[in-house]
């Protein structure tokens, strides 16, 4: 089955790329806090939503891929942000192996 390829002209989606840190904190122990690492283009793409259950409820978590240029520096459990959503990257992948986009499996959670 051939993929469809990549229109690089539908990348129009500005993403903050956000790396988790450990910051020290005032009372001897580390905060976590989201720093920024790049701007990076991309889409989102629906996929299909899931609701994994964490600590016996389910949480309501919306699946998506988005697909940005290529960049080195995007890792999985980064966080890319746009307006008011906010992306958790779960896995990164070359599409077509060509060198020029990414693939990033993401979820958001939806406030309940």
């Amino acid at each position: 089955m051939a993929r469809k390829p990549i229109d690089p002209g539908r990348l129009r989606t500005r993403f903050a790329l956000q790396q988790l840190s450990a910051v020290p904190d005032a009372h001897g122990g580390f905060a976590e806090v989201w720093t920024h690492v790049a701007f990076v283009w991309g889409m989102v793409e629906a996929t299909q939503p899931s609701e994994p259950v964490r600590a016996g409820d389910a949480e309501p978590v919306i699946a998506r891929t988005i697909v940005l240029r290529a960049d080195p520096r995007v890792q999985p459990d980064m966080r890319l942000v746009a307006a008011t959503e906010r992306f958790i990257v779960r896995t990164v992948h070359d599409p077509d192996l060509t060198g020029r986009f990414l693939q990033c499996r993401v979820e958001t959670e939806v406030p309940s």
